[in-house]
């Protein structure tokens, strides 16, 4: 999609076909698509240019999962968050640099869960809201501008999974 909004034709066969992955930008100017499902969890990413462009396969950071979520942070950087591993959720993220590489596993940040949405906001932060932790959810987490995600914060909003959220501003 250019500045303009306007969507380009389908470009095909780079990387792995998957789905149930995640995507953010990161650098300012480029961006990263990560893990998903090709029928079982993948741990891999594909760099994207800052002319669009997509790299091939990078394997092996991190644990392997699907229904997780991705947004920008600080002015130039990423994070995976949360996600579905074989059917346990997991409360896990890692960080993204501002050269495209992800961090390890940092886990145990509030409620494990999977179908959950991101999106980054403000002057450099994130924010991972509601979906789905053996229940509807209606959880968000806030994303500091160094990559520290907060607390659970309950109670706002209808509980609910599989949605779509986007910066705006």
């Amino acid at each position: 999609v250019n500045n303009s909004g306007v969507v380009a034709a389908d470009v095909t066969g780079v990387g792995t076909a998957r789905n149930e992955l995640a995507g953010a930008s990161y650098g300012g100017d480029k961006g990263i698509f990560g893990y998903g499902s090709t029928g079982s969890r993948v741990s891999m990413t594909n760099l994207v240019s800052n002319t669009g462009v997509v790299s091939s396969d990078t394997t092996g950071v991190g644990t392997a999962r699907h229904y997780l979520a991705a947004a920008s942070y600080g002015t130039d950087k990423a994070l995976f968050g949360y996600g579905l591993e074989t059917s346990n959720r997991l409360s896990m993220t890692n960080l993204v640099s501002n050269s495209g590489v992800v961090a390890t596993d940092t886990t145990g940040v509030g409620t494990a869960r999977y179908y959950l949405e991101a999106a980054g906001y403000g002057f450099g932060q994130a924010i991972f809201g509601f979906g789905n932790s053996g229940s509807l959810t209606n959880i968000s987490n806030l994303v500091n501008s160094s990559g520290v995600v907060g607390n659970d914060v309950t109670g706002v909003g209808t509980s609910r999974e599989g949605l779509g959220a986007t910066s705006f501003g």
